[in-house]
């Protein structure tokens, strides 16, 4: 367990989508200050601070944590830049988690953003495979979940149309979230997503993620102190961290790891498992989940990773609807990656925002039932950086 319990009293978000007349910077700005607001805090107050980016060379900008502290007028509070692919935003919030329960600070934002339309290149996100390995013979994400997908096919009997379900799902949820991507547009159907061609099989197009513009805050205190901020605080329960190789072939018979391949995360395993430990509970008892989903077959692993699908049946799982809002386990109810959009600094923040809102019931049509403790998992590069968090209502 935390050493000192931990509440998030304040959360902020931006409209996710591609704003070429605006700055990273007012992103920031807008995500932070709405966290204020939402934790009637003052700015002053905050102590230390964690920023999460994947790409900051596309801003042309290194050393973006003093850049943060300073637009946010919160000098000289301590603010450090987290880069860990798309995993960084979750592996900030625990890096805040860790300094409020140490007694370090009591205070701390972490916050996540990517100004994808800054870029002019794909060439950044590239580098997030071994650049010593696939990364030179032009191995992209897309053949990560290419292979990926193959793989869980053929070794679980999987059909194709599982995995094309998962786009379905995250418009529903999407559509009705007023700071996604795909805010107010139609419902999918499957046959919608079969219509899309390849862009490498046995991907289609409309099974990618939507890479954007966005960001995301939230702010930490101790939690004795979280009804000074807050009538509504969410509890950081336990926190996971866990890395693996950052190439494909490292997913067959790692040593340590020899029951596991490219169809299974045992980067995923490790991480939860240690969250799992921390907040002394277990997958039976999570309500909610947010699980990386830059490619139907990596949310599929991430749900099996974490124990919350058996192994092999999570595509499946998926495609029957379990993941529905009125499903055993709704999950990415902000859409997710496919939908809410991926600003790959920002999704891991994301995910804490997402759940507090859900666990505060103010999601309105998307509103789950049921959101006493929610997990949220992202992934950062091909399954080599994992953070796991447990959060809790009560």
């Amino acid at each position: 367990m935390l050493g000192r319990r931990v509440a998030i009293v304040g959360v902020g978000q931006t409209k996710h989508g591609f704003f070429p007349r605006r700055t990273w910077k007012d992103l920031v700005v807008e995500a932070g200050y709405e966290a204020f607001q939402d934790a009637r805090m003052d700015p002053g107050e905050i102590q230390a601070g964690f920023v999460s980016i994947t790409m900051p060379e596309i801003l042309e900008q290194e050393n973006m944590g003093a850049v943060v502290s300073d637009q946010l007028g919160v000098s000289p509070a301590g603010f450090l830049q987290v880069v860990a692919a798309c995993a960084g935003g979750g592996a900030g919030v625990r890096q805040g988690a860790l300094a409020i329960a140490s007694g370090a600070c009591s205070r701390v934002m972490v916050l996540g953003v990517e100004k994808i339309t800054d870029g002019t290149s794909t060439e950044p996100m590239s580098n997030n495979v071994d650049t010593d390995y696939e990364y030179t013979y032009g191995y992209h994400f897309q053949q990560m979940a290419a292979l990926m997908q193959t793989r869980y096919m053929h070794k679980y009997g999987a059909k194709q149309e599982y995995f094309e379900m998962w786009p379905v799902h995250m418009r529903w949820y999407g559509r009705r979230n007023p700071k996604a991507n795909h805010c107010g547009r139609p419902e999918l159907t499957l046959a919608d997503i079969q219509k899309t061609p390849w862009i490498t099989w046995p991907v289609r197009t409309a099974m990618c993620a939507i890479a954007c513009d966005g960001a995301a805050a939230v702010i930490l205190v101790p939690a004795d102190e979280a009804k000074k901020y807050t009538d509504t605080p969410v509890y950081v329960d336990g926190v996971g961290l866990a890395s693996g190789p950052a190439y494909h072939t490292g997913r067959f018979h790692y040593p340590g790891h020899e029951q596991y391949d490219i169809s299974e995360s045992y980067v995923t395993m490790a991480a939860a498992d240690e969250a799992y430990k921390m907040a002394v509970c277990r997958p039976e008892d999570i309500d909610l989940a947010q699980a990386h989903d830059c490619y139907p077959s990596a949310v599929t692993i991430q749900l099996e990773g974490m124990g919350l699908f058996p192994i092999g049946k999570g595509a499946e799982a998926i495609y029957n609807g379990e993941i529905a809002v009125d499903g055993r386990l709704p999950t990415n109810t902000d859409g997710g990656r496919h939908s809410l959009g991926h600003p790959t600094g920002a999704t891991g923040v994301n995910t804490i925002v997402e759940c507090v809102n859900q666990m505060r019931g103010i999601c309105g049509e998307r509103q789950v039932r049921k959101a006493d403790k929610a997990i949220c998992e992202s992934m950062g590069g091909n399954n080599a950086t994992q953070s796991v968090t447990i959060l809790s209502r009560v």
